[in-house]
């Protein structure tokens, strides 16, 4: 996340897919795997942690590329 903070001071354009999708691992995906000790796993579940933690990761980066997405339309 302190990465971003960085990027985001020398960076306002991303040249391809790669790079945009670094750019939101940085922003969001970061939060999606800080999230995961804080909420838990159910000890019953049968799903592998790594699954859950990338499953948290995958989800904050689509939500930073909806993010994206919406501010495009917007401006």
């Amino acid at each position: 996340m302190i990465q971003n903070m960085r990027m985001d001071t020398r960076k306002a354009q991303y040249n391809n897919f790669q790079e945009l999708y670094l750019y939101c691992y940085y922003v969001a995906g970061t939060v999606g795997l800080m999230t995961v000790p804080i909420m838990g796993i159910a000890e019953e579940s049968v799903i592998p942690v790594q699954s859950v933690y990338d499953a948290a990761l995958y989800l904050g980066v689509g939500n930073q590329l909806t993010n994206i997405l919406r501010d495009v339309g917007e401006e």
